[in-house]
C-alpha cells in the first residue's frame, strides 16, 4: 500500500495527508454529536414528541444497538468497497438522517432515523480508523491516532454536551441534528478531495446473514436490558429476564456459528492470537465504564443536585476536553518522538482517573463548578493517557487483513463496557437514594429537639412571608423532607463517584495479572516458533527504527516473512504478482521497507526461510548411524518438502516467474538463498551417509538433484495447471515409496550385511 498517492504531478503529499485526516476527524464528529443528543435533550424531546419514557427509550436503544452491529459488519463492507468510499457513504447517510430528524416530530420516524444513524456511525468509525492505519506507516500512528481520538472519544464525552446544552437553552433540540449536516458536508468534501490508500485485496466473501441476525438479536437484547434494567428493577421484571436469556442464547449461537464458519463469518477469531489485542480488548470494557460512567455522573449530578442549566452542565466538562486533548498530544509525543512504549502511560492514566473520582466523591449540595474543576481536569488528563495507549497496544500487532475486524470488536467492547458502567451506576444511585432516605428519615422524627427547632424556625419564616400559620407547619415539613431527599441524592452520587475509583482499585491488579499471563504465553509461543520454524533463518540487516516497543517485541521481519508465506500458500485465485501478494499478507510497502532494506530482501528472506524449514530434518540428524536413521530422516525431509512444494512454493515460483523476468539479479539471489541451500544440505547428508557406509553414493550432488526432482512433483503439476496433491495419506505414501526406492537404489552391501 502506498502512503498517500499523488493525484497530479506536483501534488503536495503532506497536504493530501492533512486533508484526509481532517476529513476523517470531521466525519467522526458527526457521530459524536448524534450519539450524545439524548443526554441533555431528553425532557425537551419527550415534550415535543408526546412520547412516554418507554417510547423515548427506543431512540437510545435503536441507536446504540445498531452502532454495535455496525462495528461488527464494517469489516465485511470493507471487502466490498474501499474504506474511503465506505466512510463517505456512511457520513452522507448520517448527515441525511440527522437532517430529516431535525424537521420531524413523529416518534416512529425518529426511531427509524436513530437506527440508521447508529449503523452509519459504527461503520464510519471503523472505516476512518482503518484508513489511518492503511495510509500511514506505523511510526506515525501515535499522533494520528491521537487526532482520531479527538473526534471519536473526546468530542462525545466533552465538546458535544457543551454544544448541545447551549443549543437546547438558546434554540431547541432540533438544532443539534441540524448542526450535524454542515459538519457532514464538510467531511464529505474533504474526503472527496483527498486521496485514500489503496484498499487491501481480499476475497469477496458472501455476506453472513445468519451471523448478522444472531449478533443483531444479541446486541438489541443486551442494549435494552442494560438501558432499561435499572428502571424495571432488573430481573424482577419478566421482560428483562427473558431478554437476557434470549441475548445470551443468541450470543452463544453466534459464537458457535462463527466457529463453524471459520474465515467466512463476521467474527475473526485470529484476532485473539495477538496477546496485545486480547489484553486491550479486556481493558476496553474497564475504560469504557470509566469514560461513559463519569460522563454520565458529572452532568447528572450538576443538573439534579446543583440545579445547573443544560448549558452550565455541558460546559462543566469542556475544560476536561482541553486536558484530554493535551494528554493525547503529550502521550503521542512520548511514544512517537521519545520512543516510549504505549504501556508506560497506562498506570498514570489509571491513577489520575482514580484520584479524580475520589475527589468528586466529596462533593456536596453546596459545591460549585470551581470546586469540581480540578477533579474534572484531572479526569480528562487521565483519560487521554489511557485511551491512546490501549489503542496502540490493541492494533499494533494486527495486519491489514484483520485490523478492521479488530477495530470494530475493540469499539464494541468499549461501548458495551460503557453501557454496563452506566447501568451499574444508575442502579447504585436509585438504590442508594432510597436506602439513604430511609436511614436519614429514621433519625429525623418529630420528637427530637433539633427537628422541632428546625420546623419551628421554618414555620416562623414562612409565616413572616405572609403564609397562613395553619399552612406553614405542613409546608415546613415538606421542605424538610425535600432537604432530606436532596442529601440522600448527594450521598448516592458521592458513592457512585467512589465506585468508579474502586473499580480501578479492583481492576488494576487483575489487569496486571492478565498482562503478565499474556506476556508469558507470548514468550513461550515465540520460543516454540523459534525452535520449530526459524532456527536457521537469517535476514539482511534491518534499518534502524524507533519503534515504540521494539525492544520487547519479536523481530518484525520474522512476522512479515511468515505473513507473506501464508499469503503465498493461500492464493485464493488472486494474481501472482508481488503487489497482490503483499496486499493479501496484510502488510504495506511502508511496513516492508521499515524492516528490510528493499522488497527484494524480503523475497530473499522468504527463500531462506523455506530452505531452512525444508532442511531442518537433514540438519537435526546430519550424521545418520543406520539405514533406518537415514530412511526416517529422508522421509521426514520428503514430507516437509512435498508439503512446501504443494503450497507456499507454488505461489512463490509463480511470483518469481513474474518478478524474476524483470529482475534477473533477484532470481539469482533467490536461487542461491533457497534451492541451492536445500540441495547443499541434502548433498551433505548423503555424503555423510556414504562416508559411514550406510548408503552407496557415487555422486552426492547428482543423487540430491534426482531426489529433489521426485519431491517437486506437486510443484510441476501445479505449474502445468493440474491439481497438485496435498499431504494427505496418498501423498504421504508416495513420499515414503519414493524414499524407499531411492534408498534401495543406493543401498550399500556392507550396510545391508550389518
Amino acid at each position: 500500500m502506498t502512503a498517500i498517492a499523488d493525484a497530479t504531478p506536483g501534488y503536495d503529499r503532506r497536504a493530501a495527508g492533512s486533508i484526509l485526516v481532517a476529513g476523517i476527524v470531521l466525519a467522526t464528529l458527526t457521530e459524536a454529536i448524534a450519539s450524545a443528543v439524548l443526554s441533555l435533550g431528553r425532557n425537551d424531546i419527550i415534550g415535543d414528541t408526546h412520547a412516554t419514557p418507554d417510547e423515548f427509550a427506543w431512540l437510545d436503544i435503536g441507536y446504540t444497538a445498531t452502532k454495535l452491529v455496525g462495528f461488527m459488519a464494517a469489516s465485511w463492507l470493507m471487502t466490498r468497497t474501499s474504506p474511503r468510499r465506505l466512510i463517505i457513504g456512511s457520513t452522507l447517510v448520517m448527515g441525511t438522517a440527522c437532517g430529516i430528524a431535525a424537521i420531524t416530530y413523529r416518534l416512529d420516524l425518529l426511531v427509524a432515523l436513530r437506527i440508521i444513524q447508529g449503523f452509519s456511525g459504527g461503520t464510519l468509525l471503523v472505516a476512518g480508523q482503518s484508513i489511518i492505519f492503511l495510509a500511514y506507516p506505523r511510526s506515525c500512528q501515535p499522533i494520528l491516532q491521537a487526532l482520531f481520538a479527538m473526534g471519536s472519544v473526546v468530542a462525545p464525552a466533552t465538546i458535544a454536551p457543551a454544544l448541545q446544552g447551549w443549543l437546547i437553552d438558546s434554540q431547541s433540540w432540533a438544532w443539534i441534528f441540524f448542526g450535524v449536516v454542515p459538519v457532514a458536508l464538510a467531511a464529505i468534501g474533504l474526503l472527496l478531495i483527498a486521496d485514500g490508500p489503496r484498499p487491501v485485496a481480499a476475497a469477496r466473501l458472501p455476506f453472513d446473514w445468519v451471523g448478522f441476525l444472531l449478533i443483531s438479536v444479541t446486541f438489541f437484547c443486551f442494549t435494552y436490558v442494560l438501558n432499561q434494567g435499572s428502571r424495571w428493577r432488573w430481573f424482577e421484571e419478566p421482560r428483562i429476564a427473558w431478554l437476557t436469556v434470549i441475548g445470551a442464547a443468541a450470543l452463544l449461537a453466534f459464537l458457535g456459528q462463527q466457529a463453524m464458519a471459520k474465515s467466512q463469518g463476521l467474527f475473526d477469531f485470529t484476532l485473539f492470537r495477538s496477546s496485545d489485542f486480547s489484553f486491550a480488548f479486556i481493558v476496553s470494557f474497564v475504560a469504557g465504564a470509566a469514560l461513559f460512567g463519569s460522563a454520565y455522573l458529572i452532568p447528572s449530578f450538576a443538573v439534579s443536585v446543583l440545579a445547573f442549566t443544560p448549558t452550565d452542565a455541558g460546559q462543566l466538562l469542556l475544560p476536561s476536553g482541553a486536558f484530554f486533548v493535551g494528554a493525547l498530544l503529550v502521550a503521542a509525543f512520548l511514544m512517537q518522538v521519545r520512543g516510549a512504549p504505549p504501556i508506560v502511560t497506562v498506570p498514570f492514566g489509571i491513577l489520575m482517573i482514580m484520584a479524580a473520582m475520589w475527589m468528586l466523591s466529596g462533593s456536596t449540595s453546596e459545591s460549585g463548578a470551581d470546586d469540581m474543576m480540578t477533579a474534572i481536569q484531572l479526569r480528562g488528563f487521565g483519560l487521554g493517557f489511557l485511551f491512546l495507549s490501549i489503542t496502540l497496544i490493541a492494533f499494533s500487532d494486527l495486519n491489514n487483513r484483520n485490523r478492521a475486524s479488530g477495530i470494530g470488536l475493540f469499539n464494541a467492547g468499549r461501548q458495551l463496557g460503557g453501557l454496563m458502567g452506566v447501568a451499574g451506576l444508575q442502579t447504585m444511585i436509585d438504590h442508594n437514594v432510597t436506602t439513604n432516605a430511609t436511614v436519614l428519615s429514621a433519625s429525623v422524627t418529630a420528637g427530637l429537639p433539633a427537628v422541632s427547632e428546625r420546623l419551628t424556625a421554618m414555620s416562623a419564616m414562612l409565616a413572616a412571608r405572609a403564609m397562613d400559620s395553619a399552612a406553614a407547619g405542613p409546608t415546613a415539613m415538606g421542605l424538610l423532607g425535600r432537604a432530606l431527599t436532596g442529601q440522600s441524592t448527594v450521598i448516592a452520587f458521592d458513592t457512585a463517584f467512589a465506585a468508579i475509583a474502586l473499580l480501578f482499585v479492583i481492576a488494576a491488579p487483575a489487569l496486571v495479572t492478565i498482562k503478565i499471563a499474556f506476556a508469558l504465553h507470548a514468550k513461550k509461543r515465540a520460543a516454540q516458533l523459534a525452535r520449530t520454524e526459524e532456527p536457521y533463518m537469517t535476514y539482511p540487516a534491518s534499518k534502524p527504527s524507533r519503534q515504540a516497543n521494539a525492544v520487547s517485541r519479536p523481530d518484525p521481519r520474522a512476522e512479515i516473512v511468515l505473513a507473506v508465506s501464508e499469503a503465498l500458500a493461500n492464493p485464493s485465485g488472486a494474481p501472482a504478482d508481488l503487489d497482490n501478494i503483499l496486499d493479501r499478507s496484510g502488510y504495506s510497502t511502508e511496513d516492508i521497507l521499515s524492516a528490510f532494506e528493499s522488497v527484494d530482501d524480503l523475497i530473499v528472506a522468504i527463500a531462506e526461510h523455506k530452505a531452512s524449514l525444508i532442511s531442518q530434518p537433514l540438519v537435526r540428524r546430519a550424521h545418520p548411524g543406520t539405514v533406518d536413521d537415514a530412511r526416517e530422516t529422508l522421509i521426514a525431509f520428503g514430507r516437509v518438502a512435498w508439503k512446501e512444494y504443494s503450497t507456499t512454493l507454488v505461489g512463490f515460483v509463480r511470483m518469481m516467474m513474474t518478478e524474476g523476468a524483470r529482475n534477473p539479479a533477484l532470481k539469482k539471489r533467490v536461487h542461491e538463498a533457497g534451492q541451492a541451500i536445500v540441495t547443499l544440505k541434502l548433498r551433505e547428508f548423503l555424503s555423510a551417509a556414504n562416508e559411514r557406509g550406510i548408503l552407496s553414493i557415487s555422486d552426492a550432488q547428482l543423487y540430491a538433484e534426482q531426489l529433489l526432482g521426485l519431491l517437486r512433483e506437486p510443484l510441476y503439476q501445479a505449474l502445468m495447471l493440474t491439481p497438485a496433491m496435498s499431504l494427505e495419506a496418498p501423498a504421504a505414501d508416495r513420499v515414503r515409496a519414493s524414499i524407499e526406492s531411492f534408498i534401495h537404489g543406493c543401498g550399500s552391501t556392507r550396510s545391508m550385511k550389518r
